[in-house]
């Protein structure tokens, strides 16, 4: 049965809960107070205790009127007295080995407990534990307000009203709850302690200590890395990004210009439209690295102006080009500005490296510099772009491009005196594109452009005198060999003259270099600073020095970039670069160095198959369903507003302004809109966005944006598809959706910015009521303030933007922050975007503890202490309540009152829904036809991570209403479940391995029971519908839905024909128009839907039976207890299969499933089992004239007795009884096995478990005699415990 149909809302039971279970406390104490006595006496005075308390007041029953309700009332119950038990029980054995160390307690009188508490000083912890553990156990004992109807999950208790058995029951529950109470406590202090130790725990040299900060560090944004190098790390990656989003917008802006000119249709449809574009580009990508850069005397870049001949000429060409002199004004202002801006920010990335030099290596990065730095920055090849296991998907060069290096090969042979034949000419030319690569860094002393292997004849086409040669062939570099045969490599090897992509290929690599080497110098800064201060330092020189600072936990710091990659010299600019003079640190640093390292470890062919096969699928099929779905886009906007709401923050707030400096005086302030500011600063085409670039770089350095949880996913897992050398995240999407490539760098930037626009909004309002709350205590800006630690602070515009960021980045999910543990789960074959559901869990944690913090923080101004957060802290946490369990509740309650949805109905509506949505927030709809609907608002709730669990453990409550085991046998069961949900995201099958698993190992069947394939289709049939399906996961645009709008609409036939799906049904607009927000309404197909559960009802019968065969048809002995006992778990498994089908049946009732539709999908079952269901009559199981006969077969094998003989009668007996039972009990009825054990073990007794033994037929006699009673005290206990 459903939960009564009540007027008591669910906030209102969980509110009357708490009250009803804290007067349960006394209630339990009392009543078990009075239950000794009626032991004594005789009489029944618990029950009056137990009715007096349950007449009090009506909130235990306002508590039992929701599942929710229960709940609450049992953990306040047995929390609080189990809890304070906890606390005395770990206290008191804390003080008593504390008296033992110092000889106050028992030393001489007790030498056994002496001994004890010797043994217990070795591991005190342990001992204050279970001391806890019992403690607290005893408290849940004593102070249960009802045994019974609270349950136990591993005893059976009692149900007869006897003092005696209430007393054991209580004995059952306190014993169980010393086990929970032990557990519970024991993570509960080890999450403590991480809590507290915070960052002094990964530098402590104690072990354990250790041990529990490695534990910890898999699941920390940080890892194992100190909090100095994650932060300095975090600065870094912002830096970089900064860089990359100025290249991105500075070439998107010469494409916007050369659109002007060559508008994408005009170079589609006209050759020579698309052959004048490209050589126009090629003209700008030469002024671009036009000039003679001049480096100053302290390493100091300037690249000076543009070649001003090279820019008369493409002035010329744009005239040409535009449509009228004023437009070609402002494409050729537009282009050289932009041209001029890259230049300048390539200049301040070189003098950063250019700083870092002595004088003798800056005198020779003076002198190459100029012809450098054009290869390096321009060296950006497609065969490096499009590299692949995949012949078709890797570059191929243009046949003309072969013939013309075969020529000059052929030609440098017949120099060199010797003739060259046409297939050992292709075999030199396969071997330049085999072997081509970039160098990876910035070396003076070494090539910038592409490197490959030639015959070594062919040097002499090159200004090398000597070039090493090997087995006939010699590697050179392309900047090596004349004019003309430069330009024929080239074009073999696709050189792009894009000034696009040089802009951006050489900003991502001259990027890498300065801020590697950047971050490296302000690492070392770091620990001296530390040592300076007294603190530990990140590094040591010597291993001397590494054992006196680190103990033994430390290693040597493995030299980084070997090669000087990443180096321009030989010289100091990497401090990790020298083999002869390392550094040490402690694992999580040296490790963490270690990576950074350029050098990757060449893949075998296993492992690259395994990229190929499953992981590029994989991020296939996630991006076809995030960024190129609308669908997807609507609901990642609309659900990312939540994080701004769980903070305090409203999105419906557009009034809202933040203060920013515009001048060097900190007073020089202006107003601005935060909606506003946020889109305009957001990185897409739409209009009125990049008109804030500057702060989109800031909010980069800041960690702010460009962070969104599932792409950084997809990105990192492309990067772990390393095709080639040189591949990367961008360039492996680039190529996988080349055709698409367009549409997906638009659907890639508005799927960032869906995610950008709430952070830079968060940012914004952070900043502004953080300075209204100092305002409110009279500071401003440039004024001082003490903090809480007692650091004098300056309020500036850079302090409240850095605080505002730090808000970001820990409360609304960011990328940077998920561990590299559940990073590297996307590796796996299994798991979606595994690190937003991690990122939900840390983000929700973290708001809680912004709030409390903001309410208790300290600011002093002029000695005077104030508060000025805590109202930001209410608001924080009444926006986090409400986000996540107001409002889901509040939505489904209001939308079962708006269609008069019963509960009854409600619950009828879970039963029928997909599996994925029984637990999750449901909005029920009672259509006008009386038909029902139902919409999953988890799927729009971003924090339904948090709120699935709760729900799951409420729904197994709600369930457990229908037997008579207790709250607690179906609170662990929920929780459990619960646990299962919030380990969903991490261990289910991805999207592509699901679609491969369905035709590999499920038979043609999907996980839902949907057939994919009829195992009698042809060959071909079976082939066709299994690519559908595989087609199917890796398909963008949200195809089915899109197909059912065209369906919703008549007039409108462009994706499919007509109104109908394949199964008949139709669609109504307006539902799949709020589909697009996540909202959409699904209709429950009950008739469909009894299929399904049949299917599961009759599998859950052929596995009960299995219960039987299973455990005694193995081959060896059986005894006849053990085939005995096999029958009571299959039958008593089969029960709970019927029982579920019976429930599923009446819930279909309520849904509207008619009578003959239920008859007709039951056909395949039968008439007698459908018949019996109806009745509600349980059909129990009989083994077979065959399974009997098997039994008989096994035995005369082993030469044994036919144990299925002896009991065969009691088997019967029992079917008998069974064949009474109904299916509306509330549970399966206890039957005890007649038969003993034929060998057995000394038996289980209280002697054995060294207790006092119960004389048994005392008990009896007295009980059926009913005299127990009236016998005194002494003769009740020597009656009950003989000896003594």
């Amino acid at each position: 049965m459903a939960e009564d149909n009540n007027q008591v809302g669910t906030i209102e039971s969980v509110l009357s809960g708490i009250v009803s279970g804290a007067i349960a406390i006394p209630k339990g104490l009392f009543s078990l107070g009075a239950t000794l006595i009626d032991l004594g006496a005789g009489t029944d005075k618990a029950a009056e205790v137990e009715q007096w308390f349950d007449d009090l007041t009506e909130f235990d029953e306002k508590a039992e009127a929701t599942a929710a309700g229960k709940i609450t009332e049992l953990l306040v119950n047995i929390g609080i007295p189990g809890g304070y038990g906890f606390s005395l029980g770990s206290k008191l054995a804390g003080k008593a080995m504390q008296a033992g160390k110092t000889g106050t307690l028992l030393k001489a009188n007790s030498p056994k407990l002496a001994g004890v508490l010797d043994n217990m000083k070795a591991s005190q912890s342990a001992a204050k534990l279970t001391a806890g553990a019992l403690t607290g156990g005893v408290a849940e004992g004593v102070f249960v307000g009802d045994v019974k109807d609270a349950g136990t999950l591993a005893f059976d208790l009692d149900e007869e009203d006897d003092p005696g058995r209430e007393l054991l029951n209580r004995v059952k529950f306190g014993t169980e709850g010393a086990l929970f109470t032990g557990i519970i406590g024991g993570v509960g202090r080890g999450i403590k302690k991480l809590a507290n130790r915070n960052k002094d725990l990964d530098i402590n040299n104690n072990r354990l200590d250790r041990w529990i900060d490695k534990t910890a560090g898999k699941l920390r944004a940080r890892g194992d890395k100190t909090q100095e190098f994650f932060d300095e790390e975090r600065l870094s990656i912002g830096l970089r990004a900064a860089d990359a989003s100025a290249a991105r917008n500075i070439s998107r802006d010469i494409d916007v210009d050369i659109d002007k000119m060559f508008s994408p249709m005009s170079t589609i449809f006209n050759k020579q439209n698309a052959k004048n574009r490209q050589l126009f580009l090629n003209d700008v990508n030469e002024l671009l690295m036009s000039g003679n850069p001049s480096i100053g005397s302290k390493g100091e870049v300037k690249f000076g102006a543009l070649d001003k001949t090279k820019l008369s000429k493409l002035s010329e060409k744009i005239k040409r080009y535009t449509k009228n002199a004023d437009e070609a004004s402002e494409v050729e202002i537009n282009i050289s500005g932009s041209l001029s801006n890259i230049r300048t920010k390539w200049a301040n990335l070189f003098s950063q490296i250019g700083g870092k030099l002595d004088k003798s290596e800056l005198a020779e990065f003076k002198q190459l510099f100029g012809g450098k730095f054009k290869n390096y920055l321009g060296s950006t090849y497609d065969i490096f772009q499009n590299k692949s296991l995949l012949p078709w998907m890797s570059y191929t060069p243009t046949a003309e491009a072969v013939s013309k290096t075969k020529a000059v090969l052929i030609q440098s042979a017949k120099d060199a005196g010797r003739e060259l034949s046409g297939q050992e000419a292709d075999d030199a030319v396969a071997r330049i594109l085999k072997t081509a690569r970039l160098p990876a860094g910035l070396r003076m002393d070494k090539p910038s452009d592409v490197i490959f292997e030639v015959p070594s004849f062919f040097v002499n086409r090159s200004t090398l005198k000597d070039a090493a040669s090997m087995g006939g062939r010699s590697t050179i570099s392309a900047g090596s060999l004349k004019n003309a045969d430069k330009q024929v490599i080239e074009e073999l090897l696709g050189k792009q003259k894009n000034p696009m992509q040089t802009i951006l290929g050489g900003t991502a690599k001259l990027s890498l270099i300065a801020r590697r080497n950047q971050f490296f110098d302000e690492l070392i800064k770091k620990s001296d600073e530390l040592q300076a201060a007294g603190k530990e330092p990140m590094f040591a020189k010597t291993a001397d020095e590494a054992r006196l600072l680190f103990g033994d936990d430390y290693k040597v710091i493995e030299v980084i970039d070997p090669g000087g990659k990443l180096s321009i010299s030989k010289g100091a600019t990497n401090p990790f670069g020298n083999a002869q003079q390392p550094l040490y640190a402690r694992p999580g640093i040296a490790d963490a160095l270690k990576k950074t390292s350029m050098q990757m470890e060449d893949k075998g062919m296993l492992a690259q198959m395994y990229e190929s096969l499953v992981l590029y699928p994989k991020a296939t099929s996630q991006i076809a369903k995030t960024i190129l779905s609308p669908v997807t886009h609507l609901r990642n906007f609309v659900s990312a507003g939540a994080f701004a709401a769980a903070n305090g923050i409203m999105p419906g707030n557009f009034a809202a302004t933040v203060k920013r400096q515009v001048g060097k005086n900190i007073e020089d302030v202006e107003e601005v809109n935060v909606i506003k500011m946020a889109y305009q600063a957001l990185q897409t085409p739409l209009k009125g966005t990049r008109q804030q670039n500057e702060l989109y770089e800031k909010l980069l350095r800041l960690g702010v944006v460009n962070s969104n949880v599932k792409l950084g996913d997809l990105s990192r897992l492309m990067e772990d598809v390393n095709f080639g050398e040189t591949m990367t995240s961008d360039k492996g999407m680039r190529m996988m959706l080349k055709p698409l490539s367009k549409l997906k760098s638009v659907s890639q930037d508005l799927y960032t910015a869906e995610d950008d626009f709430w952070k830079i909004y968060s940012w914004g309002v952070e900043q502004a009521r953080m300075e209204n709350r100092f305002k409110d205590i009279g500071l401003v800006r440039g004024q001082f303030f003490k903090n809480s630690a007692g650091e004098e602070i300056r309020l500036t515009q850079e302090y409240l933007e850095e605080r505002a960021a730090d808000i970001v980045r820990n409360n609304i999910p960011n990328y940077d922050y998920v561990s590299e543990f559940i990073k590297g789960l996307r590796k796996l074959p299994i798991g979606n975007f595994v690190s937003f559901p991690a990122e939900i869990a840390r983000t929700g944690t973290n708001i809680i503890q912004s709030a409390l913090r903001e309410i208790s923080e300290e600011v002093i101004v002029d000695g005077k202490v104030f508060k000025p957060f805590a109202r930001t802290g209410y608001t924080r946490l009444f926006g986090f309540a409400t986000t996540v369990a107001a409002v889901p509740y509040a939505t489904s309650q209001m939308f079962g009152a708006l269609y008069d949805v019963t509960d009854e109905e409600r619950d009828s509506i879970r039963r029928y829904v997909a599996d994925w949505s029984k637990n999750s927030t449901l909005l029920p709809i009672k259509n006008k036809d009386g038909t029902f609907s139902y919409v999953d608002f988890s799927h729009a709730n971003a924090y339904d991570t948090l709120v699935r669990p709760i729900q799951t453990v409420i729904n197994k409550v709600a369930d457990g209403e229908k037997d008579n085991d207790g709250i607690v046998n179906d609170f662990i069961a929920g929780t459990f479940e619960a646990m299962k949900e919030f380990a969903s995201p991490f261990i289910s099958e991805a999207i592509w391995t699901e679609a491969v698993l369905d035709i590999m190992t499920r038979g043609g069947r999907t996980k839902d029971g949907y057939q994919v394939f009829n195992p009698q289709d042809s060959g071909g049939d079976k082939a066709s519908k299994v690519m559908a399906h595989l087609v199917k996961a890796q398909m963008p645009f949200s195809l089915p839905q899109l197909k059912r709008i065209d369906q919703s609409i008549e007039e409108v036939d462009i994706i499919t024909k007509g109104k109908y799906d394949k199964y008949g049904q139709t669609y109504e607009f307006g539902d799949e128009f709020a589909g697009l927000f996540g909202f959409r309404p699904v209709e429950i197909n009950a008739e469909r839907v009894i299929n399904f559960k049949i299917a599961d009802f009759q599998k859950g019968t052929r596995d009960s039976r299995s219960l039987f065969t299973r455990n005694t048809l193995k081959g060896g002995p059986v005894e006849s207890r053990e085939i005995v006992d096999a029958y009571i778990n299959a039958n008593r498994a089969l029960f709970g299969v019927q029982k579920n089908m019976k429930l599923d049946m009446e819930a279909g009732q309520v849904l509207g499933l008619g009578e003959d539709a239920m008859e007709e999908a039951f056909s395949r079952v039968g008439s007698t089992q459908y018949g019996a269901l109806v009745e509600g009559e349980f059909k129990p199981f009989l083994p077979s004239a065959e399974i009997q006969q098997s039994f008989e077969a096994n035995a005369e094998k082993l030469g044994l007795e036919n144990p299925y003989e002896e009991a065969s009668e009691v088997i019967e007996n029992i079917f008998d009884e069974l064949s009474q039972t109904n299916l509306n009990f509330p549970e399966f009825p206890s039957i005890e096995n007649p038969l003993m054990p034929i060998m057995q073990d000394t038996p289980i007794t209280p002697t054995t478990l060294n207790l006092p033994s119960i004389d048994q037929s005392v008990m009896t006699q007295s009980q059926a005699a009913n005299q127990f009673s009236g016998l005194t005290m002494a003769q009740k206990i020597s009656l009950l415990f003989p000896n003594g």
